[in-house]
């Protein structure tokens, strides 16, 4: 496992990402060569053909250019490009109330980068008592990283449901919860996870 360097300004699920890239050596492939001369034997010309030596620099020029514009796009906040290189967990937790319509039977599936940073949440309902998600049961609502509301029909009334606390991210410690917003009728508009540093008045949602 890579070492986290924090001089890095890296997040610590990039340690081996960043590792690949600095130990990467960028050369040509070894038919570039020849496809040029062929190139060149059927008519084709180039105004100045560069030297392999200024190939090299030019591309690990480009390359460092890319690694210091990745960093600082990293330091600068979330960059989903790596989100999906990085590695990912995924939680699966049943079964509850969910939807406020009654009975134990909703569950919650949440897939985080690093145990943290929530990459995609679903909310299903639970049919054939095995407390897990299957084939074939109904998904009640589903969200990539940032929290979403949907539109609710008009005349609907909204309710609130706050469920605290439990290792919904996988990071090992119970001390997350799940806020679901849903209609009377149980329509799931809305689904997020929060950390119970705060709870339940200064809740930042995930």
């Amino acid at each position: 496992m890579t070492t986290h360097r924090p001089d890095s300004g890296l997040p610590p699920e990039f340690d081996d990402l960043d590792a690949a890239l600095r130990g990467a050596r960028l050369e040509p492939r070894a038919s570039l060569e020849p496809e040029i001369a062929g190139r060149f034997a059927r008519g084709e010309r180039a105004a100045r053909r560069p030297s392999r030596k200024r190939m090299m620099l030019g591309w690990a020029a480009a390359a460092a250019v890319a690694v210091i514009a990745l960093g600082a796009a990293v330091r600068g906040g979330y960059v989903p490009a790596l989100d999906a290189l990085a590695a990912t967990k995924t939680t699966n937790v049943c079964c509850q109330d969910l939807d406020g319509v009654g009975g134990a039977d909703d569950g919650v599936i949440v897939e985080t980068v690093g145990g943290k940073r929530v990459r995609r949440l679903v909310v299903y309902e639970e049919h054939d008592k095995d407390r897990t998600w299957t084939p074939g049961e109904t998904v009640r609502f589903t969200r990539p990283a940032a929290p979403t509301l949907f539109a609710p029909k008009a005349g609907d009334t909204l309710v609130t449901h706050q469920f605290c606390c439990g290792d919904y991210d996988g990071g090992g410690v119970p001390d997350d919860g799940v806020l679901v917003v849903a209609s009377a009728d149980g329509n799931v508009l809305m689904a997020a996870l929060f950390d119970r540093d705060g709870y339940p008045t200064q809740n930042q949602l995930r």
